[in-house]
């Protein structure tokens, strides 16, 4: 099974391409956080960019993409998933490469 990869184009921009081959077109203006790998975090609703493929040990403080520092809590609840509300704005423009 393949996975969506992020690739860097010979002008810079980034493409994320799916699991058939062909380009994803992001939009900018509504993030889709599901085309992300790695770590999502959810605080308070909003699902951010953890920055990291894996979930920290618990007890530390990492940053998000955006900026936000989020701790990891000590004990992990396996069953117990935070619902997401909305995607984080700050953190899909970051990983599309708008800063």
């Amino acid at each position: 099974m393949y996975a969506t990869v992020l690739h860097r184009r010979w002008d810079g921009t980034l493409v994320m391409v799916g699991p058939d081959g062909w380009p994803i077109e992001a939009d900018p203006d509504s993030p889709d956080l599901d085309v992300v790998p790695g770590w999502l975090p959810v605080v308070s609703g909003v699902r951010h960019i953890g920055g990291t493929p894996e979930v920290p040990t618990g007890g530390t403080t990492v940053e998000a993409l955006c900026g936000r520092p989020i701790t990891v809590p000590r004990r992990q609840r396996r069953r117990h998933r935070r619902p997401a509300l909305f995607d984080c704005h700050a953190c899909w423009h970051v990983w599309l490469g708008f800063e």
